[in-house]
């Protein structure tokens, strides 16, 4: 019987540096060892996996499935797991790595509201050490995101999905004949999506949340939003609240740490960083410019 990736992570030589668990109902998991022993043995997984090669080229060995492989990878390279797949890993450089750990029904969801299929239909593919800018990116985001004390859940939770698209296009029989379908929202679900997310800017949200508001699933909503829109939700949030942050600057002398309050942000630190990371400039030196 397959194992959890709770269960096998403590028989590795070492505890994780990292140790996450995100989402709702059927939440994701994210992982990062560092140093630990070169040889791995790892067992059948109930979860879909994609593993980071992290800390520079390294050679991997990899046996199972009735192979063996070896490759040279670069740092950032990608390799997926299915559900069920058993390997020993054997790492010939630095040991570093993050697994990103998603339930079936995760995928199953995406399969549906994404791809616009019957998942029953869609396998995902091994692949080892494979390179793509896209799966790098969104990875060492997360990554970011995650190690960072004020992530924003809706941020992290759009990034999971996104991730999980691309694994799909990528390393599943989906890739050359399923087209992304496209969904768009129904007008009267759009207003009540954009109504919610004006009276409550200044509250914690989520997509989930917002996906409440207009009546339909959270994996359906997500894709038809940015078809309808086209912005992801977590971007179209982050972009009003960035606007009514502006305006508070442009208009009083709040203090900064109100503003964050009042602007939807859990606190100044993270209000800084999302702020310079959408316009350039911290909101001290955006208020000074005006």
């Amino acid at each position: 019987m397959p194992s959890s990736p709770e269960s096998w992570g403590q028989s590795l030589s070492g505890p994780p540096l990292l140790d996450k668990v995100v989402g709702g109902a059927v939440p994701s998991i994210v992982r990062r060892w560092k140093g630990i022993a070169p040889v791995i043995d790892q067992v059948s997984l109930d979860h879909h996996f994609v593993s980071i090669h992290l800390g520079g080229p390294k050679l991997l060995h990899r046996r199972g499935e009735g192979k063996a492989l070896e490759r040279d990878v670069r740092a950032g390279a990608h390799s997926v797991v299915p559900a069920g797949a058993a390997f020993q890993w054997e790492t010939k450089g630095p040991i570093d790595f993050a697994h990103f750990y998603f339930n079936p029904k995760i995928v199953d969801h995406v399969v549906a509201s994404a791809f616009d299929r019957n998942p029953s239909y869609i396998e995902v593919e091994e692949t080892l050490g494979d390179a793509d800018d896209m799966i790098t990116s969104l990875a060492l985001g997360l990554l970011d995101e995650l190690e960072s004390d004020d992530r924003q859940q809706c941020y992290v939770e759009e990034m999971l999905h996104l991730l999980v698209c691309r694994m799909l296009r990528l390393h599943s029989n989906a890739r050359q004949t399923l087209p992304l379908a496209r969904h768009v929202l129904a007008p009267f679900r759009l207003r009540r999506a954009l109504d919610f997310i004006e009276t409550h800017l200044g509250s914690q949200i989520g997509v989930e949340d917002i996906a409440a508001a207009s009546g339909i699933s959270r994996f359906h909503f997500s894709r038809a939003f940015r078809e309808t829109t086209g912005s992801a939700p977590y971007a179209f949030l982050l972009g009003r609240r960035i606007a009514l942050a502006k305006m508070l600057l442009i208009n009083n002398a709040l203090p900064l740490a109100d503003i964050a309050r009042q602007s939807g942000f859990a606190n100044l630190s993270q209000f800084s960083r999302m702020f310079k990371r959408e316009t350039g400039v911290c909101p001290s030196n955006f208020r000074q410019r005006q």
